[in-house]
């Protein structure tokens, strides 16, 4: 008898986590959709006050780009922007979440380079934001990368 509510518990929590987990991916899918649909604002809004943008280079460099100057190429590009997602991997722990992507980006449908995302979120005001950004460009052959990192399901 004392076993009874324990599949409902897990459920419950199954749903809470899932829940989160959702919740916290949410500004990086609308980060990526303003960047095809040339949103700037709809892409600044996705981000702290105070958010970081960085890159590793192949050369081991860390470079830092200012998120307005980000937005503003993104704005103005007449390039059609597309940044596909090959898996997610999510961590999330109260107010800070921790999400691994690696991806594909393409310009005018032609692949363009391929790397990894590492995003900081924290949850404010009931919404989840970006805080932290950094990502790497892969420096061997994207469509290895591809078919190693694409998800299983596609």
């Amino acid at each position: 008898m004392k076993y009874t509510f324990l599949p409902l518990l897990t459920l419950l929590l199954t749903t809470q986590i899932f829940a989160q987990e959702n919740g916290a991916l949410k500004p990086i899918n609308h980060l990526f959709d303003a960047m095809r649909e040339h949103d700037g604002d709809k892409l600044l809004a996705q981000f702290t006050k105070g958010a970081h943008l960085e890159r590793v280079t192949i050369e081991n460099v860390v470079t830092h780009s200012a998120l307005p100057k980000f937005a503003q190429f993104v704005d103005t590009s007449e390039k059609y922007l597309d940044e596909k997602l090959l898996s997610i991997s999510i961590h999330v722990s109260d107010n800070l979440a921790s999400i691994w992507t690696p991806y594909a980006f393409y310009i005018d449908g032609k692949l363009s380079h391929c790397g990894v995302n590492s995003f900081q979120l924290i949850h404010t005001d009931k919404q989840w934001k970006i805080q932290y950004l950094i990502d790497n460009t892969h420096s061997g052959d994207c469509n290895i990368f591809i078919n190693k990192h694409k998800k299983t399901s596609d």
